[in-house]
């Protein structure tokens, strides 16, 4: 009779460890950074960064965010980040609900658990700003200024 109670209770830790969204997804997601050309800096502007692309960033995954690539003689680009319900994580919270209540619920909505950052993996191509010059030039020399 021993071995069954001790089967049952593991049985229902696996359940209860298995249906917390916390604990299936983290509280952060790695999210992916390339640009090209690379050799970019990525900032944040909840002050995360890296200081070369391509690059990987442990965020988050609670707080949706802008990201801003840029590097001397490029432009520079920004990407918005959304902090988006996931499916994982939806059906984490209603295990947790079921088994541990509002209060473990509301830890997996607070702490983040419930939610995903998308896109997962930025890649930028950014145009050279020297190049954007020489064809403002080559332009504004093509223009018949004098009309005879």
């Amino acid at each position: 009779m021993n071995n069954k109670l001790t089967i049952f209770f593991f049985i229902n830790f696996l359940i209860f460890a298995q249906s917390c969204a916390t604990s299936q997804q983290g509280t952060e997601q790695v999210v992916t950074f390339k640009s090209v050309p690379s050799g970019a800096t990525v900032r944040t502007n909840h002050g995360y960064s890296c200081a070369i692309t391509p690059c990987k960033i442990k965020l988050p995954r609670n707080k949706s965010f802008e990201v801003t690539i840029s590097k001397p003689g490029f432009t520079t680009e920004t990407v918005k980040v959304n902090s988006t319900p996931s499916a994982a994580g939806a059906v984490g919270v209603a295990g947790s609900a079921l088994i541990g209540g509002v209060i473990a619920s509301g830890y997996d909505v607070y702490k983040g658990g419930v939610f995903e950052l998308s896109p997962s993996e930025i890649n930028i191509k950014m145009q050279s700003t020297t190049a954007m010059v020489l064809e403002e030039i080559r332009g504004i020399s093509n223009m018949n200024l004098f009309n005879n």
